[in-house]
């Protein structure tokens, strides 16, 4: 049975009620800075006018939730908003943008220390472009950036500032800690890939995101066929399943090894246990935290066995959705 879009909408927007429901505390030393500041997406920067926000005190006392019924506000722009309301209320400066990003300057190579020099950039969250130019450099890791200059990467095709911009934007986040995946503990492993899988859906492309929810059964949806879904949105199957498939893979990298990493622990777990995946037992993993998620056991199983096609997973005793002893989803 279809679900009108409009239905969809309102259910979206549901979704975000529950998710973002804290309410915004700006200190009140930044209430009067002005939104341009902090130098918000040209989308995000349009629905807070609509909604007449002009400086960051116009979000006190209010919810992100609350925005997602303006037009043009989804998921993407809900975590942007998120993002900006939990910097400002830490006090946090100005959080750098790819536009804005600081580069070495006076022809200082990129530093890299390290513990992040082996880093592969096949694994990490990066642009068709940005991965041009590494590959035109000859680099695979972080570490062979050593000794060479925002200048040199100039000189290839293609390569602008923001790309510049983005590289030192990546190397920032991995000395952050966002890709260590050396710390992650097996007790904890299925409720920090369940919400870093969470912080991912919120931040990929609107039609990426609705497509895959539409797959996985998310959000109250009905779990449908790249046919189903193209022909809802006048799409060829082909189509769909390519944007179905960029989605998981932009899952896989969005903090670079840690997903894959965790998605190894939870099969190794099942193994061990010689038993599927289903949704009781990730319930029963998680434990307490399953209160934080946006998604259902189901189709939290569903997008698990797409991630990783080496994951039995089972939704019922007798019902299939990953592969091995499972039905395959087609992912």
């Amino acid at each position: 049975m279809s679900v009108p879009y409009g239905e969809c909408e309102n259910r979206r927007a549901a979704s975000a009620l529950y998710c973002y429901s804290k309410t915004i505390d700006i200190p009140a030393g930044l209430r009067d800075q002005s939104l341009e500041a902090w130098q918000t997406s040209v989308r995000l920067t349009g629905v807070l006018r609509r909604a007449g926000v002009r400086v960051l005190g116009d979000l006190q006392g209010r919810k992100v939730g609350d925005f997602a019924w303006e037009r043009n506000c989804g998921p993407k722009t809900l975590h942007e908003l998120d993002s900006l309301a939990r910097s400002a209320q830490s006090g946090a400066e100005k959080a750098p943008t790819p536009e804005s990003a600081p580069l070495p300057q006076n022809g200082a190579s990129f530093a890299i220390p390290e513990s992040i020099s082996q880093l592969q950039f096949h694994e990490l969250p990066i642009t068709g472009r940005l991965a041009n130019i590494v590959r035109s450099i000859g680099a695979q890791t972080l570490g062979d950036l050593k000794g060479r200059s925002p200048f040199e990467l100039l000189q290839y095709k293609n390569c602008g500032r923001r790309t510049l911009s983005e590289l030192q934007q990546l190397i920032e986040r991995a000395i952050s800690g966002e890709f260590d995946e050396t710390h992650i503990e097996d007790s904890t492993a299925a409720a920090e890939l369940l919400t870093l899988l969470d912080q991912g859906m919120a931040k990929l492309l609107r039609r990426e995101n609705q497509f895959l929810l539409a797959r996985i059964g998310g959000e109250d949806l009905p779990c449908l066929t790249f046919e189903e879904i193209g022909r809802r949105c006048a799409l060829t199957r082909q189509r769909v399943h390519q944007v179905v498939a960029k989605a998981l893979d932009t899952l896989r990298k969005s903090w670079g090894p840690r997903v894959p990493r965790l998605l190894e622990m939870i099969k190794r777990r099942c193994l061990s246990m010689g038993c599927p995946l289903t949704p009781a037992l990730l319930e029963q993993w998680i434990g307490e935290s399953s209160r934080d998620f946006r998604l259902s056991r189901k189709a939290q199983v569903r997008l698990i066995a797409a991630l990783d096609k080496n994951i039995v997973c089972w939704l019922e005793k007798h019902d299939g959705a990953g592969n091995g002893n499972g039905v395959s989803p087609h992912f």
